[in-house]
């Protein structure tokens, strides 16, 4: 089974709250391509964590707190990113509650979002998010609510009805290649251009927003089709500190499919 359409994935709860999960799930989540920081579990999106083991062993930096928790199924780093104006504040002189370190041998409980570093999986959390248990049944309490939400949620996959899947099979998607043909013609109607004046063309925003799927976050995309025409030999830098490109000459002949054709040939000069 794969994982949802991204179109679909605000419609599945599970994004939007810390799935619960045994150490060796968490470190076993799959990346989503193309998606920093969205991974998979099952069929689910995921993008928060919640974990509880004991504390192995603690290291504290200027910028961090990292935490080796470990469950019994396996030992995870977690780390506790400490916001810039605290970062000079002493542990022993320290009177905010989240500064102090938890100690060896704690039971904890850590929400947060998994990232890899270095091929290593890893949960970022932030101050406030984690939190000592004392009841000692916690733990075993923990692991029978993660064991019955795989059985009863997680490789359940979302249901959603008939009319929301017909419409998503009939729309036709908007693809990192839709955005490169509507690029390749938006530069050959000029001779050069910045990067600013590409992202800020309504056409050209509106389907990078798309192929991003996030309102706003429209450079990433946009600069993957930029190095896709520098690879071309389409364009060339005019101004590489300041983002500015001019279409090469000797390949400013394109002559456009028909309408509907959806292709562009490129009729080189030798």
């Amino acid at each position: 089974m794969s994982i949802l359409p991204v179109t679909l994935w605000g419609l599945d709860p599970l994004l939007h709250v810390p799935i619960q999960l045994m150490i060796f799930q968490a470190k076993a989540l799959v990346p989503v391509p193309d998606y920093e920081g969205m991974y998979s579990h099952h069929t689910h999106p995921v993008r928060m964590v919640e974990i509880m083991g004991v504390i192995q062993s603690v290291n504290r930096a200027t910028k961090y707190i990292n935490y080796t928790v470990d469950d019994g199924t396996g030992a995870i780093r977690c780390i506790m990113w400490i916001p810039d104006r605290f970062q000079t504040v002493q542990e022993t002189s320290c009177s905010i509650t989240w500064l102090q370190t938890f100690s060896l041998g704690e039971v904890v409980k850590v929400i947060g979002q998994p990232s890899v570093f270095r091929d290593v999986m890893q949960i970022d959390f932030q101050p406030g998010c984690i939190e000592s248990c004392e009841d000692p049944n916690a733990e075993t309490l923990f692991r029978l609510r993660v064991l019955n939400q795989e059985r009863d949620v997680y490789t359940k996959p979302l249901e959603l009805p008939e009319f929301i899947l017909q419409e998503v099979k009939n729309k036709e998607p908007v693809t990192t290649t839709t955005l490169l043909d509507r690029l390749r013609v938006w530069v050959l109607e000029r001779k050069e251009f910045g990067i600013l004046e590409m992202l800020n063309d309504p056409g050209n925003r509106e389907i990078a927003e798309e192929v991003a799927d996030i309102k706003g976050q429209v450079m990433r995309p946009t600069m993957k089709c930029i190095k896709l025409l520098l690879a071309e030999g389409l364009l060339e830098y005019s101004n590489e500190s300041t983002m500015e490109f001019r279409v090469v000459e000797s390949r400013q002949e394109f002559v456009r499919a028909p309408y509907g054709g959806g292709e562009l040939i490129i009729l080189d000069d030798d």
